[in-house]
Order: structure tokens, then sequence, then C-alpha cells
């Protein structure tokens, strides 16, 4: 009983861990850059409530939501950024830094700043580079030191000089010579950043754990694993590239509704047969939410699919490695409950585990529709 328990806390700590996740102080910025003349144009998209709260705009969450799903109205962000576009482009211009041969671009005053259709802040610039050579890009947008967020992964897509490809920049790498990566050490990183999005994306991993709750034999384990993976994958690439794209309101909500969906059918159907034609739905809208996060829209080039393949291997090694870990656990409880009072405690002990998942995934649905909020 010992091993139940265990899981009984693992759930436990998940739950208690969910309302941190909009404390985690962290944002991504996406960056697509392409040759434009004798110089450069860049379209950088940042999160508005951590843009706003850094240079002091209306309509900004409180401290707490930074990254959450609460909504501030549309037209109150909007007109904010209107009464702030030089503030915003000279934030960002002067954040942004590129250089060709050791000579600096400089940034044009005509920048166009706008509320995309997504929520977030777009910023196109153009930059003068008057020197030949590589194109050198670095970017300090949100650093630690701003006070805002501690940690921001900036995706770099570029088509520059008849070189297309993408890389990601972080705290620990700031700066990236564009036509000299070597795609060999992207891979890794994506790996990482893939294995990192499903490890810590508490919604993501109960769907699993309600996956293999309502599973009773291995072949079971085994099917709705492979109709997630074939699934989540295929919208994750076709939404990375841009060949498909849903509002992330709408995505969010049913990717909570999914969880509470599993885990309530464990309960109410004892049979299974449906669970793969499900489970593979479900999957194409954690695949979009997937994409959401990577934010990939730049060419498709043979290092943007070798990123993205990249980033999926991370999320199926983690997902591999928590059906390992999970489901021999759930296994041997089974069969070494061979008294009443054993197969009893068993049995409460799911089902209070799948009310508990399922009640997660409806307080997030409720708090991700924005009809709800």
């Amino acid at each position: 009983m010992r091993l139940l328990a265990f899981l009984a806390a693992l759930v436990v700590v998940l739950l208690v861990a969910a309302p941190a996740q909009a404390h985690v102080r962290a944002t991504s910025v996406a960056v697509d850059l392409r040759s434009q003349d004798d110089g450069v144009a860049a379209v950088v998209d940042v999160e508005y409530d951590v843009l706003a709260r850094l240079l002091s705009l209306d309509g900004v969450l409180s401290p707490d939501a930074v990254g959450a799903d609460a909504e501030v109205p549309t037209e109150v962000r909007r007109r904010s950024l209107d009464a702030h576009v030089s503030d915003v482009a000279a934030y960002v211009g002067g954040r942004l830094r590129l250089s060709r041969g050791l000579i600096g671009c400089t940034a044009e005053d005509d920048a166009r700043v706008e509320l995309a259709d997504s929520g977030a802040v777009q910023v196109a610039l153009a930059y003068d580079c008057p020197a030949s050579g590589a194109l050198t890009v670095r970017s300090d947008i949100f650093r630690a030191s701003d006070g805002v967020v501690d940690e921001t992964t900036t995706m770099v897509v570029y088509d520059i000089d008849g070189r297309r490809g993408s890389t990601l920049l972080d705290t620990a790498r700031t700066s990236v010579t564009v036509g000299r990566t070597d795609l060999l050490s992207e891979i890794p990183r994506f790996v990482r950043l893939g294995a990192e999005h499903l490890l810590f994306g508490l919604d993501h991993v109960l769907f699993l754990l309600a996956l293999l709750l309502g599973a009773k034999r291995l072949r079971d384990v085994v099917e709705v694993a492979t109709a997630f993976t074939v699934a989540h994958s295929v919208t994750l690439v076709l939404a990375a590239i841009g060949w498909v794209s849903v509002p992330g309101w709408i995505v969010e909500p049913l990717i909570a509704l999914s969880i509470a969906f599993v885990a309530l059918d464990n309960l109410l159907s004892p049979r299974t047969s449906h669970r793969l034609p499900v489970v593979f739905g479900f999957g194409l809208l954690h695949g979009l939410g997937f994409a959401g996060t990577l934010s990939v829209d730049g060419p498709l080039s043979a290092s943007t699919l070798a990123n993205l393949l990249s980033f999926n291997v991370g999320i199926e090694l983690v997902q591999l490695t928590i059906i390992a870990l999970t489901f021999p656990a759930l296994l041997f409880l089974r069969r070494a409950a061979t008294t009443p009072v054993a197969t009893r405690a068993l049995m409460l002990g799911t089902v209070a585990a799948t009310v508990a998942v399922a009640g997660a995934g409806l307080v997030w649905f409720v708090e991700r529709s924005p009809l709800l909020t």
C-alpha cells in the first residue's frame, strides 16, 4: 500500500503545484528576421502583460498573473499601445541588436507596434546594416535585471542572405551568428525544451495520468500512447509551420476539458472501446498547445523541421518516462490487492485520484474559458 500512498501523494503535489503555475516568472519571445534591401526586417512578438508591467502601460494584470489565462479587455490594451508606440519601439529596438562584421545595424524610426490576434504585442522594425558579412543577433529583451521575469526563451527564425533556419536564445546564450549555427548543436537544446514543456506542463501530465488510471493492460497503454503521440505530433508540426491556426482561447480550455473528460470516463464507462478515437482527438488539441509554446512562425527549412522534430522527441522522452514509472506501479498494486480489504482500498484510492484529476481539469476549464471568467 506504500506505492498507492505514493501515487496519491503525487496527485496531491501536482494539484497543489497547479495554482503556482501562474507564479512561474518566465516568458517567451519570437523574433522573425528577413533580408530587406541593404538591411534586415524584424518582427518581434512579446507577451503583453510582461511588456506592460515593464513600461507601466495600462491594461496589465496583477503581478501574480503574469503568464496566466486571465483577460483584460482588448481595446484597453490596444489604446495603451497606441499611446506608447515610441516607448515600446525604443525598448524592443534597443534590446534586439543586430550587427554585420562587428559593425552594428541601426534600427530605423518608423517602427510598427500593434496587438496581434493572439494577444501578443507585435513590433515590426527595420534595421539599416552598412557592413557586410554574417549577421549576428543579440537579444536582451526581458532580461532578469529588468525585474519583471526571471527567465526568457527567445525563438529566432531567420531568412537571411538565402539562408533559412531557427535557433533558441536564453539567459545562458543571448546571441547567435546567422548562417554559422551548427544544426547538430541545436538538436539537444530543442529536445530539452520539449522535455521541459511536458514535464512542467501540469495539464499534459495529468492527462497522461488519467489515461494510465483507465488502462487495464499493457496493450491499452501502448494503444493510447501511440494514438496520443501520432495526433499531437501532426498538429504540432502543422501549427508550428503555420498550416493550421486555432486561437489559444479555444485550445487551452479544451485541453483542460480533455483531462476532466478522460478522468470521468474512467469512472462512468467500464468499456474502453471508444478510447482510441477520443484520445486521438484530444491529442490533436494538445499538439496545438505544444505548438503555441514553441512559437515557430518563420520559413520552413531543414533546420526548422529538425528543431520541430527534436522538440517533439523531448516530449516523447518525458511521456515514455512517466508511463514507465507509473503504469508498472499501478499493475503491481492491482496484483498485490489479493484480499477484500486491499481490493477495496485500491478501488477507493483509484477513484479518489481520478476525481482529483477530473476536478483539476474542470477548474482549469473554468479559469481558461473567456465566457466563464
